[in-house]
């Protein structure tokens, strides 16, 4: 029996320094990060339609202006110039203003979208502070539906 070492103390178990990360706290801190995402898109949705609905009042503004040079012209060539400036800018003003109003329906929906995620963070840290892994599912559920609408508005 030389061979065995025999030893008075008892074999030292591993303790773990980190424990794992509880699930609940993992959903709530993945949903709480996409809430960031969601909110931090609903702003710049927000600020991109106040862009293009300043655009539209410039240029509408200005064809505004070209009708009224138009009608004081006597000169013949620029009365056509302006007309034809006119018709270019009217053009143009209706494009910005179908796209200020398309922007402001994406910021809308991204609006909701925001909402839902933040009320799936919600849930899911109730279920962390409650320890119930239903509440933690609806959360997850909610902030499903807050990503549908964010792929809604970037279709």
């Amino acid at each position: 029996m030389p061979d065995e070492i025999r030893s008075s103390n008892a074999p030292s178990q591993h303790v773990d320094v980190n424990p794992p990360i509880d699930r609940n706290a993992l959903i709530a801190i993945i949903l709480g990060l996409l809430t960031t995402a969601a909110i931090l898109f609903w702003i710049y949705q927000v600020n991109h339609a106040l862009q293009l609905k300043i655009e539209s009042a410039e240029v509408w503004s200005d064809y505004q202006i070209r009708i009224a040079k138009a009608t004081v012209e006597e000169d013949p060539n620029l009365k056509q110039q302006y007309t034809e400036e006119q018709d270019v800018l009217r053009r143009h003003a209706t494009e910005l203003k179908d796209m200020s109003n398309s922007a402001r329906y994406a910021a809308k929906f991204s609006g909701f979208a925001a909402l839902f995620v933040l009320l799936g963070t919600a849930a899911a840290v109730a279920a962390f502070l409650s320890k119930s892994n239903y509440i933690g599912y609806a959360g997850i559920l909610l902030a499903l539906i807050g990503i549908g609408f964010e792929i809604k508005v970037l279709l």
